[in-house]
């Protein structure tokens, strides 16, 4: 068992709250959500299933895809990402549940809550991070296309979003002929939570998890 397990899983269950909520706010704020969550969140206008559900699905298919990707070097280990990714799911279902309510009509007010959802999405990340136990599948197939392919993991990353906002775009226009859950809180998303999250970790180095002597 890692050391510092407790703290170390209750840390990481705190970073998954606060990115559901992120999610949740995002989607509230009607600007569109961030890449991660732009396919389930458009996928759920086409599918009678809920944004967790699809995300739940979205991290099977990413957990597979790290399997065929890395081939015998994928560790069971990994296989901790789909434990997480239905916590996710869970979380942002039940947070969606207790929100269901909420309407935000003025732009400004949906602009403050987007930015909003990027701060508290960057304080999850952080903290998921800070944790060192395990990362969303997302994470985990970037990582894996980086070492398989030798790529940069920041690289990797910035292309993934890319194409998965692409396929939430593509799947509703087809469908939909509408664009669905991608707009212009979806690239102040994408530019914003990685910055935030280099400032916020160095401010979370009090958290360090030593190995015992």
């Amino acid at each position: 068992m890692p050391t510092h397990f407790i703290p170390r899983l209750l840390l990481l269950l705190s970073g998954l709250g606060l990115l559901a909520f992120g999610v949740v706010l995002s989607i509230h704020s009607n600007l569109g959500t961030s890449p991660i969550s732009s396919v389930p969140y458009s996928f759920s206008y086409i599918f009678p299933l809920s944004v967790g559900t699809l995300t739940v699905l979205m991290h099977i298919v990413m957990i597979l895809l790290q399997m065929l990707i890395l081939k015998s070097k994928f560790q069971w280990v990994q296989w901790l990402q789909l434990p997480v990714g239905i916590l996710f799911g869970a979380f942002i279902d039940a947070l969606m549940w207790l929100t269901q309510g909420w309407s935000i009509e003025l732009y400004a007010l949906q602009l403050l809550t987007c930015l909003a959802s990027c701060l508290i999405t960057a304080i999850g990340v952080s903290l998921v991070i800070q944790a060192g136990l395990i990362f969303l599948a997302a994470e985990g197939l970037y990582q894996a296309i980086a070492v398989r392919f030798k790529l940069d993991f920041g690289n990797c990353k910035t292309y993934g979003d890319i194409i998965l906002v692409s396929i939430a775009v593509i799947a509703s226009g087809l469908v939909l002929h509408e664009i669905v859950g991608v707009r212009e809180g979806t690239i102040i998303t994408a530019l914003l939570v990685g910055t935030l999250v280099k400032r916020i970790l160095p401010k979370l180095s009090f958290m360090q998890f030593k190995a015992q002597s």
